[in-house]
């Protein structure tokens, strides 16, 4: 049997990546042979092992070029070569399967519309690369030859049958899988190693630390969890990680805010675990995630994790775990929220144990697993 993983772009530590290899590898460990089809074949050739990558033309001048050259190289490509399974992991128009993990751009759109004013929702609606996405998307969801649709979330999946009721039969819902076992060393260190952190991270030791970890602070929601934090004992910071070309608005927003000596922004980190390992409570209160891995990490490392029911991962979230915000445009519920989480929830070993099922590599063989039969059937 031969696969095809289409993944147009390598990035070093992209989760995108890292999901792609490890179920590259999972395929390998089952004797089928893989190619990666890709614009990037330098960095997948460095770190997998018997591998074909297959690199097809791209151009790179914007978003709307590199989409329609890359999706129009495949399909030239696959119209002269055959594969049992074509798994698609990126935007495309013809695979056999498909890992929804962005969700679906149609939905996306209209909860964009649903945050922000008229006139921006328009700008969505009419932007070329938006149209693109959205017309790429209806034409793989209602191809002929889709076998299965992957989603990380019911919520992704409830979405996809409102806007495609034809793939209802074709859903698979499989949850994001974690490294709980890889987490084990670091989970049962912190206590010995907080203090030693927090130093070196130049924090308080006396301080209730809220963690929110994400790139794109406006789709993730950090103004909300900056606004609901004024409301919070003064003993309780909040530590930023990740990435926006516009952070310094959200310094300026902190200092305005009479917070800046309680917000503390670290930037974008190879290793997050630190801060999960110094860190009370993780904090996401999310306007659209499919599944947030961050938060599952969270999970993973016992930390209290507070988010909204537009993050697929508050499917997993047991009472006592978590608390999950119903209405974002409610700044009170925010602030409600945040103040749950000091205090009444279960230990850190207790939520650490609520997500071992979700072991990335069991989650992971259940894809492959049904992949293999979908192949085998199709024989």
């Amino acid at each position: 049997m031969r696969v095809a993983i289409i993944k147009s772009n390598y990035t070093p530590y992209g989760g995108g990546e890292k999901y792609t290899t490890r179920m590259i590898n999972a395929f390998i460990g089952k004797n089928i042979h893989v190619d990666v089809l890709t614009a990037e074949s330098g960095g997948w050739e460095g770190i997998l092992q018997n591998v074909s990558c297959v690199t097809l033309k791209r151009f790179k001048y914007n978003n709307l070029l590199r989409l329609l050259t890359f999706n129009s190289s495949v399909n030239r490509y696959l119209k002269n070569t055959k594969y049992d399974c074509i798994f698609g992991m990126d935007r495309t128009e013809y695979q056999t399967h498909i890992r929804a993990g962005g969700g679906s751009h149609a939905a996306w759109i209209q909860r964009r519309c649903e945050e922000y004013s008229a006139p921006r929702c328009w700008s969505f609606r009419l932007n070329p690369f938006h149209r693109m996405m959205i017309k790429i998307e209806r034409s793989a969801f209602l191809s002929n030859e889709l076998k299965r649709i992957f989603c990380n979330s019911s919520l992704v999946k409830n979405e996809i049958i409102y806007y495609y009721p034809q793939v209802e039969g074709k859903i698979e819902v499989v949850h994001n899988g974690v490294e709980w076992h890889e987490f084990s060393k670091a989970f049962d260190e912190a206590a010995a190693t907080k203090e030693s952190l927090l130093k070196r991270l130049g924090l308080q030791p006396d301080r209730y630390y809220f963690l929110f970890v994400g790139s794109g602070y406006e789709r993730k929601g950090l103004k909300k969890a900056i606004t609901a934090l004024k409301s919070l004992p003064d003993h309780v910071d909040l530590l930023v990680v990740g990435k926006d070309k516009n952070e310094s608005k959200y310094k300026t927003m902190s200092e305005k805010s009479g917070l800046a000596e309680r917000i503390h922004f670290f930037g974008p980190q190879r290793n997050v675990t630190p801060f999960f390992q110094i860190s009370d409570v993780f904090i996401l209160p999310t306007i659209y995630d499919p599944f947030s891995n961050a938060s599952l990490e969270a999970l993973a490392m016992g930390l209290y994790t507070v988010t909204s029911n537009a993050n697929g991962c508050s499917e997993v979230i047991i009472d006592k775990a978590g608390y999950i915000i119903e209405d974002l445009r409610d700044i009170d519920s925010i602030t409600e929220a945040m103040k749950t989480a000091l205090s009444g929830h279960l230990s850190k070993r207790e939520i650490r144990e609520s997500v071992k099922y979700l072991d990335f590599s069991t989650q992971l063989n259940k894809i492959v697993d049904i992949c293999i039969s979908d192949m085998e059937a199709s024989r």
